[in-house]
């Protein structure tokens, strides 16, 4: 798979998923969330691997959490990791 044609030639444009709507749900309510659960007002039970996956959705596509930009030596294609 390639990378985005916007990424061929050497600028980077962040996505910003702090800036979904999605991404906003999953912020403003996870504790609320985990909350109701552990008091007893929502009877289900959330899995460790699921609790693990939203929290880690916040982290995805942050500058603040970290990131890599790499370039290849001998055709000097770019990458990035977030």
């Amino acid at each position: 798979m390639g990378l985005p044609a916007r990424a061929h030639a050497g600028h980077y444009e962040r996505h910003h998923p702090e800036r979904t709507t999605l991404y906003e749900v999953v912020r403003d309510n996870l504790e609320t969330l985990h909350g109701a659960i552990d008091d007893g007002a929502l009877d289900i039970r959330l899995p460790k691997h699921a609790k693990k996956e939203l929290e880690a959705y916040l982290d995805c596509g942050l500058l603040c959490r970290g990131f890599a930009r790499l370039r290849c030596g001998s055709c000097n294609e770019h990458a990035r990791a977030e």
